[in-house]
Order: C-alpha cells, then structure tokens, then sequence
C-alpha cells in the first residue's frame, strides 16, 4: 500500500468516528429508562413540569430525566439531570433537597408508602450530574445513575 492510500484511509476511518459517536449517544432519559428496572412503566415529564413542580429552570441543565410513578401514593420518582456547571449543580441539589422535604410534609398523615419511601431518599451528585431517586425497586439506581452504569 502506498503512504496516500493508508493516509485516505485514515481519514476516511476518522471522518466514521464522530458520526457513530453522535448515533450511539445515550440521553439522560435513555440512561435512566435502561437502569432502573421500573423505567419503562413510569411517566415522562417535561421540561415545563419539571420547572412547574420541582422549580428548576430548563437554563440550570444541558439534559434532564424526569420520570413518576402512575400511582402518587407509592412516591415513586427519578430526576436525574446534568447541570450547566458546578454552582449551578449545586443550586440543583438544594432545590431537590427543598423539593424533597415538601413531599415528605405533604405525605406524612396521608400517604405511608411514599412518606417512608421519601423518607429514605436523597439527592446524590457527582461532579455535574444530578440524581434524584424515590422508591427504587433497585436501591443501587442512584449510584447506577451517577457511575454510568
């Protein structure tokens, strides 16, 4: 093989590279669908209901996952969301914390599954990366979520 030959090859093979990579990107909702287990049963919520319930503004992430349970009374939930940086992510984290702590009044005399189910969650963070799980079948989806699993 001559130098311009291996050379268009590598070029070729290199120009490849980023198109698979775009393909095979796993967003946050994808990641958090596929590692827990009750994913696919679980509702989707948006951007707008994720600001409108938990108070987070779409300009504090780059990728969110918002994900409820069809029953309330179980408090099944997962937020899982990338902030845009490390202020921002903490900002995220106290906000979960206080969004945390309103559920736990809000259910305490009424709902007993989702106030112990509350009651053993927590927000968990690494580096940018937000989580936010409530009433896994999986006790591990947070670290999961945060490992990349």
């Amino acid at each position: 093989m001559t130098k311009k030959l291996i050379a268009l090859l590598l070029l070729m093979l290199l120009a490849a590279v980023p198109a698979y990579a775009e393909e095979t990107d796993e967003t946050l909702l994808d990641k958090a669908i596929r590692i827990s287990e009750d994913g696919e049963e679980l509702l989707k919520l948006d951007e707008e209901e994720l600001m409108d319930v938990v108070g987070i503004n779409p300009e504090s992430y780059t990728d969110f996952a918002y994900l409820a349970g069809r029953d309330t009374s179980t408090g099944r939930e997962l937020i899982v969301l990338l902030a845009t940086d490390n202020e921002t992510a903490e900002q995220v984290v106290k906000s979960l914390e206080n969004y945390l702590g309103l559920r736990l009044r809000c259910t305490q005399n009424y709902y007993p599954e989702a106030y112990r189910a509350l009651n053993d969650a927590e927000v968990m963070r690494q580096d940018l990366l937000v989580v936010l799980s409530v009433g896994a079948p999986d006790p591990r989806e947070p670290q999961l979520l945060l490992q990349g699993e």
